[in-house]
């Protein structure tokens, strides 16, 4: 059964800081992986889409390729720099990677073939675990006078790449405002990119939707420079009506510097993702290694903390692989 948000809304709050990660990654080898099932994808190298090096999908997927060398047998893996959730549905569909992270609202997109992926659904794509969760945090600089999200009419707004997830949860939250795409100036480029453009105030919004604590937003806000603005709760409600990839969230009081006061958002998730055809065997040992590998997953990166077994389908639209599903009837998590 697949957990609520609302059973959950207490976890969403239970999150760690950022950890830093060096990781250096194993290159392929001639090993083959064994007992592939008949028909299925038979794989030696797992390439793991992740997102630009200054988010945190870089440094997950690093770890995760880091202990995939480092426990599993016959399997070597590697993280690949991409453009974000969008561009990782894509590269599934196409066969250029085994494993993604996916953040939720664009996983449905894609697997749905909505928005960004209107007529073209990636009905290829299938589900492994919720990784973590994600606050969203609009964030606006002090002098752009911007107090609420109406007034976001006529402001250079950061949303990523083009078509990007960053720019489809962007348009999502700004749509129950009643505030369309050429309501604003839209600011294309990676995470860094638009956080140095808050700082330098080339830009004067930018939604991000990462762990409370993030490392990011914590230097940020430590400027004094630029602030958090919440979203209102009759248009949460809104946004989680019709959208089961989204949660009630808060960021609570002091969770930053010059935060004083408590902040209703929406949380998605992220997940790790595959594709339909891979080794049910192959997919199977990968989903066990991450939970009988947790301790050294979250010496990588402090967000593994959140990887749990009873949290893993939270935000999960496509169906779950076949050898991720193994694991979780073999655990006693689905019937």
């Amino acid at each position: 059964m697949k957990k609520s948000w609302k059973s959950l809304v207490g976890l969403l709050l239970i999150v760690a800081l950022v950890g830093g990660i060096t990781v250096g990654c194993s290159q392929p080898t001639d090993t083959s992986s064994s007992e592939a099932t008949s028909g299925k994808e038979e794989v030696s190298f797992i390439r793991i889409a992740s997102a630009s090096m200054g988010g945190n999908f870089f440094p997950l997927g690093s770890a995760l390729a880091q202990m995939i060398n480092q426990k599993i047998e016959g399997l070597n893996a590697s993280a690949q720099a991409t453009g974000g959730s969008a561009e990782n549905c894509s590269f599934i569909d196409q066969k250029e990677v085994e494993l993604a992270l996916v953040q939720s609202a664009t996983l449905r997109q894609a697997y749905e073939g909505t928005d960004g992926f209107e007529g073209r659904p990636v009905e290829s794509i299938r589900g492994i675990t919720a990784i973590y969760f994600n606050e969203f945090h609009i964030l606006v600089t002090e002098s752009s006078g911007v107090e609420k999200i109406e007034d976001l009419r006529g402001k250079r707004i950061a949303v990523g790449p083009v078509g990007g997830g960053i720019e489809i949860n962007t348009n999502q939250i700004l749509s129950v405002y009643g505030i369309t795409p050429s309501d604003y100036t839209p600011v294309y480029g990676t995470r860094a990119e638009a956080t140095e453009g808050l700082k330098i105030n080339s830009v004067d919004c930018h939604i991000y939707a990462t762990g409370l604590g993030s490392a990011q937003i914590t230097e940020l806000m430590g400027t004094g420079k630029i602030k958090l603005i919440p979203i209102d709760e009759d248009k949460i409600e809104s946004l989680t009506a019709g959208n089961p990839e989204f949660g009630p969230s808060l960021i609570p009081t002091d969770t930053y510097e010059n935060q004083p006061s408590d902040l209703t958002t929406i949380a998605g998730s992220s997940l790790l993702v595959t594709r339909e055809d891979m080794s049910e065997e192959i997919i199977y040992e990968i989903t066990k290694a991450i939970f009988e590998n947790s301790e050294y997953l979250e010496s990588f990166h402090q967000y593994f903390k959140q990887t749990r077994q009873e949290t893993a389908q939270i935000g999960m639209t496509p169906p779950l692989h076949p050898g991720a599903e193994k694991y979780f009837k073999e655990i006693g998590v689905i019937d």
